[in-house]
């Protein structure tokens, strides 16, 4: 998170997270008789617009237009999320139904995940975003090899993270069944824990250990798992709710809404999104100018890395307008994350 400016005092402090507050909730200027109405600040109206001419002056909030009421600027948002979201948690029933969803999952990896984004968009109405783990972070948990018909056959291997990755490959008629089973079982002993992207190497270099007869076909298995290596990049993005961004009042113009939906549908953008992610330690939030893409300047991003056994394997976030409700957004991309993340854990990851 970006540092803020120097601390308000207390009361200023107050009718700032009260303008925000009241602007998240009704997206229209908030004015002094507002903040005295409906926040027991204890002090005028008179002595709120003076603490509202001083915010304006720091640059906290700003007026749109003739109405005297204000907005919040970047940096005043910024500063509500540093001084009033740390340590914000979703009610307990909340965070059941949250966890509940990750409980003994049925589903392959990619399902899995763009379930999970459809799950934290439903949750903040914002579009949400799922960067799937990379293989180059994933080791071998299992290697299948399955005859389809007559001389083609099936590479199957699962990593630990839980991507299926396969190959149809060809092998001789006369390699029966039994053989089939016996070369998996040695491809499993010898592969166990290898990390993917080393998988067809370290079979090839243990080709010895094979019966003479295995040998070409266990090359062959080799040779479509080298296939399978390139991860793309783009292909591990799992976009849900960007339907959410064209609701009516959450951005100032139609203008902007084509921007945010045209840098949503180009995935380099959204890696882009959710790469610094993968070095935090926790929930990380980007305010309006704070994002270093230009397509992204009119929105927020709140992201956190996901994984298992102090692990990063990939990251996850929510793409919404500044005006958000962060103490709510914050806390449950957090707790999406550590969820998705004990269900790595129990896998195994």
């Amino acid at each position: 998170m970006t540092a803020t400016k120097d601390k308000l005092d207390d009361r200023k402090a107050a009718v700032l997270r009260a303008i925000v507050s009241q602007y998240v909730g009704s997206g229209e200027p908030v004015g002094s008789k507002t903040i005295v109405e409906r926040f027991a600040l204890g002090v005028s109206a008179s002595t709120v617009r003076n603490d509202m001419g001083v915010l304006e002056e720091a640059g906290y909030i700003y007026q749109p237009h003739t109405s005297a009421g204000r907005v919040p600027t970047d940096s005043g948002y910024r500063y509500f999320v540093d001084a009033w979201t740390s340590g914000v948690k979703l009610s307990a029933q909340e965070s059941r139904r949250i966890r509940g969803f990750f409980v003994e999952p049925r589903w392959e990896l990619e399902d899995a995940l763009r379930r999970t984004a459809a799950l934290l968009s439903g949750l903040t109405d914002t579009a949400a975003v799922v960067f799937a783990p990379a293989l180059d972070k994933s080791v071998v948990r299992h290697i299948d090899l399955v005859r389809l018909s007559g001389d083609r056959a099936m590479v199957l291997l699962v990593s630990d993270t839980g991507r299926v990755q396969n190959h149809v490959v060809l092998i001789p008629e006369s390699f029966d069944d039994v053989q089939i089973n016996d070369a998996t079982g040695m491809l499993n002993r010898l592969t166990a824990g290898v990390p993917v992207e080393s998988a067809g190497q370290t079979i090839r270099s243990k080709l010895e250990r094979f019966p003479l007869e295995f040998r070409d076909v266990v090359v062959t298995v080799a040779g479509a798992l080298d296939e399978e290596l390139p991860d793309h990049d783009d292909e591990r993005v799992f976009l849900e709710g960007a339907a959410n961004i064209l609701e009516v009042g959450k951005f100032s113009s139609l203008e902007t809404v084509r921007q945010v939906i045209g840098a949503l549908e180009h995935r380099r953008v959204l890696l882009e999104v959710l790469a610094d992610a993968l070095q935090q330690s926790s929930v990380s939030v980007r305010i309006g100018a704070e994002n270093p893409l230009e397509e992204m300047q009119y929105c927020s991003v709140v992201t956190a890395p996901y994984g298992a056994d102090g692990k990063a394997l990939g990251s996850l976030g929510v793409v919404g307008p500044t005006r958000m409700d962060y103490r709510r957004t914050i806390a449950t991309v957090h707790e999406v994350a550590s969820s998705l993340g004990r269900m790595f854990t129990e896998l195994g990851a």
